[in-house]
């Protein structure tokens, strides 16, 4: 799988998204004479907000209508769906915050409650905007591939047809897929700022989020009063680049020292250093064979777990927010099983290879979303076949033919051109930026974020050492300081708070479902 999933293990699955749509004109009863398109004007208009979407006082969802290309004059519409999380002072200050999603993919409004406990913090004075950039979430027209199978989204067999099945559709509707990309959305932000009457506003942007941010800065930099970057991808970065698989390796050798240092966990894995080799092995001889039932539906489907499907789903697990607390006790489960010590169980296997986060990361990604912008904007920053040749010295921590597989079938397929190479020139800013990096992160690489501050001339990295991909999902520490920053334009002291400098607290058993 392509592209930066800014998820972390605290999500709650979330119901399918309600359409919001705005209603067309009625048909006139006299066809008129052809004329001009009118092109199509920002607009925003208020509308109802899904039944159970949000607990508490005074939700406002909203739809801003604008041009899909702001190339063409005469282009089909996008309508983008917005909430606004109101501040629960009673004076609120002048200056939201606007929340850029992850993914590419994700949309604001796909898991509401955790944003409630992630910005409670910043909520107290301002209001909090959810935004679902063009493609995703309830904003219309959808990139959603709900045709695509979550198992194959996840561990490969992403086919030229998929890609095409799901995204086509729009050409023949008279969109231009490549209107679907970052500078597109960064503009729609803009215009929504000026559609709210909002002055100044604090950007909040996690994982993808990043490159998303740094390109609104380009387009509306002025109007950003303050900027928390939380486990930033930047935009010239892609999943194959050898420092980020080489992260990968690094995490899981700081994991096994880790685990060391702690007593309960060294006395409960005390051969844990060589667990991956011993898994590699044998799942090289024989991979594991399980059935997976699927939420929802019920259905059951047959599944085969190789090597290097399995070795993207660990390393998923190792860098993302707190997922390492558990990976201790996964892979000496996991070896037990491969090695023959420990029958084969379905159930463990599922929990372990398939668990509920996963089917609901599908259910809502705009998974279209996410071909198009790394067909364009990632994919042409590196040879495939070159970077996988690079990383065959890291095996078997990474197996690099698994990676970005579905860029290799779709992108030749959807042929959009890249993106003009002033995308990718780092942004200089003078705007009060806080930058949040996990030192376990396997999805973003910490050094080419902290890297950020060289143009981000007002910038101040804080590394949290026992977090893993979005550090706000992950710490409490973490969110009272971005509200912090957001409110005085700095952190000072508070910055070194202890869990900040503290490792990971493993978990020495397994939850009860994942048992055997």
């Amino acid at each position: 799988m392509g592209g930066f999933i800014g998820v972390a293990y605290h999500r709650l699955a979330t119901p399918s998204p309600t359409v919001v749509t705005v209603a067309p004109p009625q048909a006139p009863l006299v066809t008129p004479a052809p004329a001009v398109p009118t092109p199509v004007a920002p607009r925003l208009t208020a509308v109802a907000c899904p039944d159970g979407m949000v607990q508490g006082p005074g939700p406002r969802c909203a739809v801003l209508r604008v041009p899909s290309d702001r190339r063409r004059s005469n282009g089909p519409a996008v309508d983008l769906f917005v909430l606004t999380l109101p501040a629960l002072a009673s004076a609120p200050a002048a200056d939201p915050v606007v929340v850029l999603s992850g993914g590419p993919g994700q949309g604001g409004s796909d898991d509401v409650r955790s944003a409630v406990a992630i910005f409670g913090a910043m909520r107290e004075r301002r209001d909090v905007i959810l935004v679902d950039q063009r493609g995703t979430g309830r904003s219309r027209p959808s990139l959603h591939c709900p045709a695509l199978d979550p198992l194959r989204f996840w561990y490969g067999g992403v086919t030229a047809e998929d890609a095409t099945g799901c995204l086509f559709p729009l050409r023949r509707e008279g969109f231009r897929l490549e209107s679907f990309d970052t500078g597109e959305s960064a503009s729609d932000l803009r215009d929504l700022r000026v559609a709210l009457g909002v002055e100044r506003w604090n950007v909040v942007a996690t994982s993808y989020g990043g490159i998303l941010a740094q390109a609104l800065l380009r387009a509306d930099g002025e109007a950003v009063r303050s900027l928390v970057l939380n486990s930033p991808a930047i935009p010239d970065a892609t999943w194959l680049d050898f420092d980020r698989l080489t992260a990968i390796r690094e995490a899981y050798r700081r994991l096994f020292a880790d685990c060391a240092a702690q007593p309960a966990c060294a006395r409960a894995f005390p051969n844990l250093d060589g667990a991956v080799e011993r898994i590699a092995a044998g799942l090289e001889r024989q991979p594991l064979e399980t059935r997976l039932r699927v939420p929802g539906s019920g259905r059951e489907t047959a599944w085969r777990f190789d090597w290097p499907m399995v070795a993207a789903t660990l390393s998923f697990r190792l860098g993302s927010a707190g997922g390492m607390a558990a990976l201790p006790a996964q892979l000496d489960q996991l070896d037990r099983m491969v090695t023959g010590r420990q029958p084969v169980d379905e159930r463990a296997l599922a929990a372990l290879l398939m668990p509920d986060l996963f089917w609901s990361v599908s259910d809502t990604l705009a998974y279209g979303l996410n071909l198009t912008i790394g067909c364009r904007e990632n994919r042409p920053r590196i040879d495939a076949a070159n970077a996988r040749h690079a990383a065959r010295e890291l095996r078997p921590y990474v197996m690099a033919e698994a990676v970005e597989t579905d860029y290799d079938a779709a992108c030749p397929a959807l042929a959009l051109p890249p993106v003009e190479n002033a995308f990718y020139r780092p942004v200089a800013s003078e705007v009060p930026t806080l930058i949040l990096t996990g030192v376990y992160d396997t999805l973003t690489v910490p050094a080419r974020a902290e890297a950020l501050k060289d143009t981000l001339r007002r910038a101040v990295v804080l590394p949290f050492r026992g977090v893993g991909h979005d550090v706000l999902g992950a710490s409490l520490c973490a969110r009272t300081l971005a509200a912090r920053h957001v409110d005085l334009l700095g952190v000072g002291d508070a910055g070194d708070c202890p869990e900040r400098f503290l490792p990971p607290v493993f978990e020495t058993a397994l939850p009860l479902a994942a048992r055997p």
